[in-house]
């Protein structure tokens, strides 16, 4: 199944224990769900993908869990299953109850990231409109985090570091705003909660959804999301230039989405703290980004 080079990446970026998984999790859904011609795709984030045919559905993706976010992935599951293939990629098996973890997707060919293929004004124009009507009330509320929790999670996360005092006090002005902005927007709707130029794929013809984590909250704080991947990739740009970027992103969403723009700007903000907070948690971060978005 796996090349030497692969075996030994897979071990690498995650251990011979899930390499040893994968192997039993291949060979039970290749039975289960009758696949044929796997093929490994080498990025090793929290699932293994796979490219192959299903015997009923044609072309698909196998994503097997590793282990290490099984609430995200059993998430991204029930997302998946409530939008039944409107705007997300289409989900036709899934096995989420037991230990092995795994969900056989639609293949969404040719597969381009939006980010690869559009300038930035036609981004935001395919955005919006996959932002409109997207919103759904969720079946379960309950079995989505709400937006306010993961907040939360996150300013208690620094608060108990302790060697992150300044990006603390910005997430304790993050959760200030959030209450405000809550007051007005206080939808539950199902969110992505990483809607981005590069969760958004080419399929024939019209742009699909992929990868959804899954959150309860207010559309609004959906939006930001889109904005700070922009300024992550544009990162190495001159600082104005990037600040008037971030602007007009916020004005053309303003517009496309009749949400105000001080709002988006602080969402943006709020968006941009938890980002840096989830750095601190995987080894780094850089409170400079927080510190700019609290200038917009």
């Amino acid at each position: 199944m796996f090349t030497e080079a692969q075996k030994t990446a897979i071990i690498d970026n995650w251990n011979d224990a899930v390499y040893k998984n994968l192997l039993r999790s291949i060979e039970l859904y290749t039975e289960k769900w009758k696949l044929s011609n796997l093929t490994f795709l080498e990025y090793y984030s929290m699932n293994a993908i796979f490219f192959c045919k299903s015997e009923p559905h044609g072309d698909s993706i196998l994503k097997i869990g590793c282990g290490y976010q099984d609430d995200e992935f059993v998430s991204e599951y029930n997302v998946l299953s409530e939008y039944g293939g409107k705007k997300f990629v289409k989900i036709y098996e899934g096995d989420i109850v037991g230990a092995a973890k795994a969900m056989l997707l639609e293949r969404v060919s040719p597969g381009t990231r939006l980010i690869d293929n559009l300038p930035l004004d036609e981004r935001l124009a395919v955005y919006s409109g996959l932002y409109d009507r997207l919103h759904i009330e969720p079946e379960n509320p309950a079995i989505y985090m709400k937006y306010a929790d993961k907040l939360g999670y996150y300013v208690n996360y620094i608060k108990g570091r302790g060697d992150c005092g300044e990006l603390y006090a910005h997430a304790l002005k993050a959760k200030e705003i959030y209450g405000a902005v809550s007051e007005k927007y206080d939808r539950v709707a199902l969110l992505h909660g990483d809607l981005h130029s590069e969760n958004i794929i080419l399929g024939s013809g019209e742009y699909i959804i992929i990868d959804p984590q899954g959150l309860a909250g207010d559309p609004v704080f959906e939006i930001p999301r889109f904005i700070l991947n922009t300024y992550y990739k544009s990162i190495d740009m001159p600082k104005d230039a990037l600040k008037n970027s971030i602007k007009h992103m916020i004005h053309s969403l303003e517009g496309s989405l009749s949400a105000p723009g001080e709002i988006i700007k602080q969402c943006f903000y709020i968006e941009t703290v938890m980002f840096e907070c989830w750095r601190a948690s995987t080894g780094g971060y850089d409170v400079r980004n927080v510190l700019f978005a609290d200038t917009v």
